[in-house]
């Protein structure tokens, strides 16, 4: 191993053959936020699109449909083997962006679809990062976990 990467790795506080888990935990939320951040504005903009005095109504639309998701998400996560989750999750929220795609597409103005939109990347958000924590806290003991969890968080 080259220097520079033992230093980096005492430096983090990583062990041997812990250093791919967490890239690929650093890569996973780096994607994670990156898409969040570039599809937040488009939700904002949409969100406003409809007045400012509508956006307690897209409030309260997300927190009913955070209260629908979660034990659904739950249910399907008990039914469904741990290492096919992440990836069937995140393929059907991959699914329903680029339905959102065609949607605007093919109709910019069906406001109806942009309160959805809103709705749905707040939701989208919640369950991916928390989706995200889930893994990473199966695939990490308690001792790795208190040595690394603040490295990933911080990015």
């Amino acid at each position: 191993m080259a220097a520079w990467r033992r230093r980096l790795d005492q430096g983090l506080n990583i062990q041997p053959g812990e250093g791919p888990a967490v890239i690929a935990g650093l890569l996973l939320f780096y994607l994670l936020f990156t898409g969040y951040f570039m599809l937040r504005p488009v939700r904002e903009t949409m969100g406003v699109a409809g007045g400012v005095d509508n956006l307690q109504w897209l409030f309260t639309g997300t927190f009913v449909a955070t209260l629908a998701c979660l034990p659904l998400f739950g249910w399907l996560a008990s039914k469904v083997q741990r290492r096919y989750i992440l990836p069937c999750t995140y393929g059907f929220f991959a699914s329903n962006l680029l339905l959102f795609a065609v949607l605007f597409a093919r109709n910019p103005e069906a406001s109806w679809a942009a309160r959805a939109f809103y709705i749905w990347l707040s939701v989208f958000n919640l369950l991916s990062i928390s989706l995200a924590w889930s893994v990473l806290a199966d695939l990490f003991s308690t001792a790795q976990g208190k040595r690394l969890f603040g490295l990933l968080a911080a990015g």
